[in-house]
Formats: structure tokens, sequence, C-alpha cells
């Protein structure tokens, strides 16, 4: 019951919350916000086939409290600011306090940190901060970003399913889910990537490989592939397609076939090194 839950949840809310959003609100304010859709869909999806409960007591908890902070940081942006100074401060404060909640369990960790949890802090943030920019570089092309974005996150279900981790793997899934739901809509009509999905989908699938690295040790030489899959897009564009309107269908896939690869040798890797 619950995989069923979660295979279709995400997808049908995520659906009709990024159709309500953006008919709702209008051609202009209703596609740039539309995007809080997909966090939101995944959320209420997650909640309910999971229940976590309201207390971020361990990592795979802390995956809705992050993916809600940077949703609505995103949509901050998205609907009030819209400066890209905005999306840099959004991101380096998600960033940040998920990196401290993530290493000392807590929000208010008692002071000094130990040198081993402040360098940890440090290289998560480092590490996560890159793949917000690589993701926020991809957001002109709709298709590109929602794309490779569901890829990572079904590279790190995969992980988790060779791990037999049911939760995180459907979790990941999830994710993945309500970023097509999104995609399908935007196929339709025209909708951006806005702040709202480069922080709030990037930074729950940050959560959701950070819990997989802190409840899995051994597959976290997997996880160091999956950033590899970000450039995809650069070998996608190389593949020559047709001169018609099918490319338009057909590039996408050829972009989640050339994201498969990674995703291929990390589930490789892991099944390798996992116990």
């Amino acid at each position: 019951m619950k995989l069923t839950l979660g295979l279709v949840l995400p997808f049908a809310l995520t659906l009709v919350f990024t159709g309500a959003l953006r008919l709702g609100l209008g051609a202009e304010r209703g596609a740039r916000l539309a995007g809080a859709a997909v966090v939101a869909g995944f959320l209420i999806a997650w909640a309910i086939v999971w229940r976590p409960g309201w207390m971020p007591t361990e990592p795979f908890a802390r995956i809705g409290h992050i993916a809600l902070g940077a949703m609505l940081m995103g949509l901050l942006v998205d609907a009030v600011i819209q400066r890209r100074f905005a999306t840099f401060i959004a991101a380096a404060g998600v960033v940040a306090v998920s990196a401290v909640a993530s290493v000392t369990g807590t929000l208010t960790p008692g002071w000094p940190l130990p040198v081993s949890n402040l360098s940890l802090i440090g290289g998560l943030i480092a590490l996560a901060l890159a793949v917000l920019a690589r993701l926020d570089r991809l957001r002109g092309d709709t298709t590109v970003v929602l794309v490779i974005t569901a890829m990572v996150a079904l590279a790190a279900a995969a992980i988790a399913g060779v791990a037999h981790d049911t939760p995180l793997s459907v979790t990941a899934v999830m994710l993945a889910l309500s970023l097509a739901a999104y995609g399908v809509i935007a196929a339709l009509i025209p909708l951006p990537v806005g702040d709202a999905i480069v922080l709030g989908a990037g930074a729950t699938l940050l959560a959701i490989v950070w819990a997989l690295a802190a409840s899995h040790p051994a597959v976290r030489p997997a996880l160091l592939l999956l950033p590899l899959m970000l450039f995809a897009d650069g070998t996608a564009r190389r593949v020559p397609l047709p001169k018609a309107r099918i490319s338009g269908l057909l590039f996408p896939v050829v972009l989640a076939g050339v994201a498969g690869l990674p995703l291929l040798l990390a589930a490789a890797v892991a099944y390798v090194t996992a116990p």
C-alpha cells in the first residue's frame, strides 16, 4: 500500500498543484510561483506515506524539514525579491542551516564544536553550494534541469535500493515523480524553473543523499559518482537528432539515457561495497 501511494500521490498532487497555481494566479505570476508545487506535492505525499513525525530526530525525518525550509526560501525569492543576489543569500542560508542540523542533529548546537564537526560542516556546505550552483546554471532550459535532477534522485533511489533501505529509496523516487509531473505541465504550458525548484528540490535531493550517506556508510563511494550526472547535458547535446519537431521529444530521452550511465555505475559500485 505504501509503495502504491508513494508512486501515485507525489505525481498526482504536483500535477494538480502546478495546474492550479498556473491557472489560478495567471500567466505571469502563476508561472513564476508554480515551481512551489514540486516540493509541496512531494512533501504532502511523503508525510502521508511515511508519517515521520514533527521532530527531526534523525536524517530521514530531517528530509521534510529541509525540503520545507528550502521551498519557502525559494518561494520568497520567486514571489517578492526576484533578484540574483537574493538567490545566493537564500541558498547560503538554507545550506548552512541544513549542514549544521545534519551534522550536529540540532539547530542550536553547543559551541565551540569539535574541529572534526566544523570540517564536515564546511565540506558539506561547499559541496551543496556547488550542486545548487550547477542546477542554477541549468535552469535556463526547463527540460534539462528537471530531467537531470530527477535522474539524480533516481540514482539515489537505486543506491538506497541496493542498501535495502526501502523508505529512502521510495522517497527519492517520490521526488523524481514530482519533478516529472511539473515537466508534464511545462511541456504543455511554458513554465520556468524558479528558486522554489532549484533550492527546494535541490536541497531535498541533498537531504536524501545525506540521509543515505549517514545511514549506510558503505555506499558513500557510489554517492561520489552522482555529481557526474549534473554534466550529462553537454554529452547529450552532441548526440545527432533529426532536424524536425520530434527532436524536442527525443532530447529528454537522450539526456536521461546519458545521465543513466553514471546511475548504473553508481548502483554497481554500491552493490560491491554494500554489505
